[in-house]
């Protein structure tokens, strides 16, 4: 379980004094009940009735504190404790508030607040109800995330994988967030800011691809509001939503090497990769996750043979370990697999 860093109040040092119970029977005992001593008696009993209610303000205090366990930094969320305590610990916090321009605030991971759109039916639900999305995806980044390190996160969405990333690296690193959708990234602009992470993340309104393009039309299944300033992006062709971006390959986008890149968008990991080039050969180290689905990337098999040749298979299983898989089984799964790829072994 994390680390409870509350600590009782420190009282004042003031000399020893009797019991409460012991003084008023000695109080009792010397008036011997004479009318005499019946005001002075009084005068004991409101003082000790104050005493009490200080007693009492001081217990309910440290009781509460006691209760209340501050996540200070995700490494103490994630650390000693199983998952069933850390969830009930993450969803104790868990609030949100809808907005009036249809996105809902919301606190995750027990100290991030964030910015979603109220008609999302995929990410947002877990964020509102639950506090956290992907918990095995989560806790493998939290241990194989350290201070000072250079992050990518392609495809940020609202950007909970840019905070984890934001609060691991810490301010010696960086982490670069590319979300091609406006108004997404419109809400992660405000989540980097009302987290107050802007001297740590670089936003790009940009698709990672295999080459650059000034405008690239690009999926998008959230649109934001009818009416506001992001009403004109969006087209529809057959049926499905989608706005122009421009695109960059991330070999191009910065110079030097990074150490964590994140892949979140599945149907376009084929072309994410084939715009990777030079980068991997600038960054030994590097890990890759990344989303895996056969029947939504375009070049499945050749993406496969071409990663396999570099980096050992694995896919980050349910207990938050990577484990070896084959090509075979990957083009067989029905679901969304996240894959590590490194020559480093995970921990």
């Amino acid at each position: 379980m994390p680390k409870d860093d509350t600590h009782f109040p420190t009282l004042p040092t003031e000399p020893r004094r009797p019991g409460l119970v012991p003084r008023l029977f000695s109080w009792l005992f010397a008036t011997g009940g004479s009318r005499h001593g019946t005001l002075g008696t009084h005068e004991e009993l409101f003082r000790i009735r104050g005493e009490l209610a200080t007693l009492r303000a001081e217990l309910e205090a440290m009781h509460a504190a006691v209760g209340r366990r501050d996540i200070a930094t995700l490494e103490e969320l994630f650390r000693g404790g199983n998952r069933r305590q850390v969830e009930a610990l993450i969803r104790d916090r868990t609030q949100n508030v809808p907005l009036p321009d249809g996105s809902v605030l919301c606190r995750t991971l027990g100290r991030f607040k964030m910015f979603t759109d109220a008609a999302d039916g995929g990410i947002a639900p877990h964020l509102l109800l639950d506090g956290y999305w992907e918990y095995w995806i989560t806790e493998f980044i939290c241990r194989n995330v350290a201070r000072g390190e250079t992050a990518y996160d392609v495809g940020a969405v609202y950007g909970y994988y840019t905070a984890v990333l934001a609060d691991l690296v810490g301010s010696a690193g960086r982490v670069v967030a590319l979300e091609p959708n406006p108004w997404l990234h419109s809400l992660l602009r405000r989540n980097v800011a009302v987290n107050g992470l802007g001297d740590i993340v670089t936003l790009h309104r940009t698709a990672a691809a295999e080459a650059k393009h000034d405008a690239q039309r690009v999926p998008a299944q959230l649109t934001g509001p009818f009416h506001g300033p992001f009403a004109n992006w969006f087209t529809f062709e057959h049926g499905r939503a989608g706005c122009p971006a421009p695109a960059e390959a991330l070999q191009d986008l910065e110079p030097g090497s990074i150490d964590v890149l994140r892949i979140g968008v599945a149907s376009a990991a084929d072309s994410i990769v084939a715009g990777l080039g030079g980068l991997l050969d600038r960054s030994p180290n590097l890990r890759i996750l990344m989303e895996f689905d056969a029947n939504r990337c375009k070049e499945a098999p050749a993406l496969l043979a071409a990663l396999s040749a570099r980096y050992p298979l694995r896919y980050i299983d349910g207990d938050s370990r990577a484990k070896p898989c084959t090509v075979e089984e990957l083009m067989t799964q029905r679901r969304v697999t996240t894959l590590y790829l490194s020559k480093v072994e995970p921990r």
